[in-house]
């Protein structure tokens, strides 16, 4: 396959690739509209010489084809030029630039007409390449003329532009001057002139997308800029390491096609070397973003790269190493430190990243690095201060940190006017100047971390909250607990005085004590566990009742036993259905005064047991039951926790029944358990067996 044929190929691949490119990215109008026009008539202007290359028929097509793609292109840069000019008050009016370059590109389009209608002559021919030679001249006037009128700071804009128009017009310049000269045309240069044009189409794409006036939308990758030139160094490198083994197989005598195979493996070698070193590839990282981009950094990568590092889980490296990392990424520094305010406000090591750092390095609150970002809140370059720059006012750098060799930036961690911290890197793999551009990416990085590192504080000092409040909870419970214990040890102690003498209240009493420190003991080891000890299991309503009639024998009014069967069985926690009936049993006995009355209440159907506690006293209204008597740490009675009524209907729900109130002023009140019955062997579900 000719070479020719291959280079247009690439061309029109190229070209083709740039349209649609722009086609996906054209905003309609403006001078867009030109570029796609002229990079689609350079696709067709290298789809008609491959054409030809393929049939090898000789054909005036391809030369009127090339007529209209310069045409196309003076066209466009005239264009670009008018409205730069235009937008200059000195410039000379450019409204007579157009209609100018109009005028030459018919000539040169219809040169190339009559000599196809005409027929091919010395003289046709002659005129023909002197109009290319002054179309190429004129091209790189434009060009000269666009860079040259285009202010300094917006040069960064076009001068890929130029670059590329101007050696596509260069290369043209140079193939016509040295055909006029020949007096015919070298087929080595115009074969290689597809492969020329398709090397500019990466320039055409970067100025198209640093020119958002032309109305295109273009975004060149970074990460494809660089790994296209990775990619296209490497061959370089392979194809001169080619050439050498070439050459040391040819002169290389009986060794030759050795010493040419261990060259080429070392060779290959060497370039894996060098594509997996992070210095390499951090030097080609600052060479393209100092001159290929406008802006030094692609924002929704390193935002997505921060994003991704600080908020990955990781059990090795905590939020704080992920955190210095996340900062250090942006610069390409491999190894960094973190210091937090501790509890009496000092500064003291966090996390190590990378590196050994004397954790006892303390910066002082009222120190002087502290001091200063309180006031700047800059990111301080000590290499800049080692050069012997003038430090920033009020800044006077503590012994320690002049004393790390290898700190490069230290960067405060502010978050709503206070500072948590601060994090110092060390120097990057490459050598690199910082601009306001990185100063301000990693203050705004910076401020991102110091907020996710507050939220994590939050989160601390909310959970201990919890803690706090758990065992608030608990110890609040145990209290109301043992109050009623006190109780009714209290009432012990004042019937021993009337019935001291007496067997039967000497037996009672010493089961009462008993029982007291069994749950004395219980409610101890609850509080510490924070959880509730007690295990469910088979109990007699009938007998605890019993017992809790027996238990209250010696209060006024006693409690009235009514049983409507012999044995309900339920499951549930002995000890807590007791302390449930002894908070009523003391709110009824309450209510009722010594003159009243209090029953104790039992029945059951088939499903439910339940118990009423029932008293004559003064009743409480409805909106009393529904707003306050089941709220926590709330009690009309004085000196009271206001947390039993709350814990009865807790401990009532957990064994799948429930508490209800029955009660109006001035006719009592009626507090009903209802509890499921116990299940009996043939009533439990049953479970299928696979066998």
């Amino acid at each position: 396959m000719a070479f020719g044929l291959v280079s247009h190929l690439a061309a029109f691949a190229a070209y083709m690739l740039l349209v649609a490119l722009l086609i996906i990215s054209w905003r309609k109008g403006g001078l867009g509209a030109w570029l796609l026009i002229a990079c689609g008539l350079t696709a067709l202007w290298a789809a008609t010489v491959s054409h030809a290359e393929w049939s090898s028929q000789s054909t005036l097509w391809p030369w009127l084809m090339e007529g209209v793609r310069t045409s196309g292109w003076l066209v466009f840069m005239a264009s670009v030029l008018a409205v730069h000019a235009g937008s200059q008050s000195d410039a000379s009016s450019p409204r007579l630039l157009l209609p100018i370059i109009a005028a030459f590109c018919v000539v040169l389009v219809g040169t190339d007409i009559v000599r196809a209608v005409v027929g091919q002559s010395v003289l046709t021919a002659g005129f023909a390449l002197f109009v290319r030679l002054i179309g190429a001249v004129i091209g790189l006037a434009l060009v000269e003329n666009l860079y040259r009128n285009t202010p300094n700071e917006r040069r960064w804009s076009v001068k890929y532009l130029c670059f590329a128009i101007g050696g596509m017009f260069a290369f043209d310049l140079f193939i016509y001057a040295d055909a006029m000269l020949f007096r015919r045309l070298d087929a080595n240069l115009l074969d290689a002139r597809g492969a020329t044009s398709a090397l500019l189409t990466p320039l055409i794409a970067i100025s198209a997308s640093r020119n958002p006036q032309w109305s295109l939308d273009v975004f060149v990758s970074r990460r494809v800029v660089f790994h296209s030139t990775t990619l296209i160094a490497a061959g370089l490198y392979l194809l001169l390491m080619a050439a050498a083994g070439f050459y040391l197989r040819e002169f290389g005598g009986g060794w030759g096609s050795v010493l040419q195979i261990t060259f080429l493996f070392a060779s290959v070698i060497m370039l894996a070397v060098i594509l997996t070193s992070g210095r390499v590839r951090s030097h080609l990282a600052v060479l393209l973003n100092k001159h290929f981009f406008q802006y030094k950094y692609d924002y929704r990568v390193e935002w997505l790269r921060f994003i991704e590092t600080i908020s990955a889980y990781d059990r090795v490296r905590n939020l704080h190493a992920r955190a210095i990392q996340a900062v250090a990424d942006v610069v390409d520094s491999p190894e960094g430190g973190l210091w937090l305010a501790s509890e009496n406000g000092d500064f003291r090591l966090e996390r190590e990243w990378n590196r050994r750092i004397d954790p006892l390095i303390v910066e002082r609150q009222d120190g002087p690095l502290a001091s200063f970002f309180k006031l700047r809140q800059w990111v301080l370059n000590l290499e800049d201060l080692a050069r012997g720059e003038r430090p920033p006012e009020g800044l006077e750098l503590p012994q320690w940190l002049a004393r790390l060799d290898w700190a490069w930036l230290v960067l405060p961690l502010m978050h709503r006017g206070r500072l948590l911290g601060f994090i110092v890197l060390s120097r990057p793999r490459a050598a690199r100047s910082l601009n306001w551009e990185d100063y301000d990416l990693l203050r705004m990085l910076s401020q991102q971390v110091a907020s996710y590192l507050r939220e994590q504080e939050s989160e601390k000092a909310l959970l201990s909250a919890r803690q706090f409040e758990s065992f608030n909870r608990r110890f609040a419970f145990v209290v109301h607990d043992i109050k009623n214990l006190v109780s009714q040890l209290s009432l012990l102690a004042t019937n021993a005085d009337k019935h001291a003498d007496n067997p039967a209240f000497q037996k009672d009493m010493v089961d009462t004590v008993r029982d007291s420190v069994e749950k004395m003991n219980s409610l101890l080891l609850r509080l510490h566990k924070g959880t509730d000890p007690a295990t469910l299991d088979s109990v007699d309503l009938v007998d605890l009742l019993n017992e809790m009639q027996q238990r209250y024998s010696h209060a006024e009014p006693r409690p009235v036993l009514d049983l409507h069967q012999n044995h309900v069985l339920v499951t549930a926690s002995k000890d807590q259905l007791f302390t449930v009936l002894s908070h009523l049993l003391d709110n009824a006995i309450a209510a009722a005064d010594k003159t009243g009355s209090v029953i104790l209440r039992l029945t059951a159907d088939d499903e439910t047991a339940v118990i009423d506690v029932e008293d004559d006293g003064e009743g409480m209204d409805a909106g009393f039951v529904r707003d306050q008597l089941f709220q926590p740490f709330r009690s009309t009675k004085s000196g009271g926790y206001g947390i039993g009524a709350y814990e009865s209907r807790q401990i009532i729900g957990e064994l799948g029944g429930r508490l209800d109130v029955i009660s109006k002023p001035g006719e009592g009140t009626t507090m009903r358990i209802n509890i499921p019955l116990q299940r009996s062997a043939e009533q439990q579900p049953s479970v299928a067996k696979v066998v």
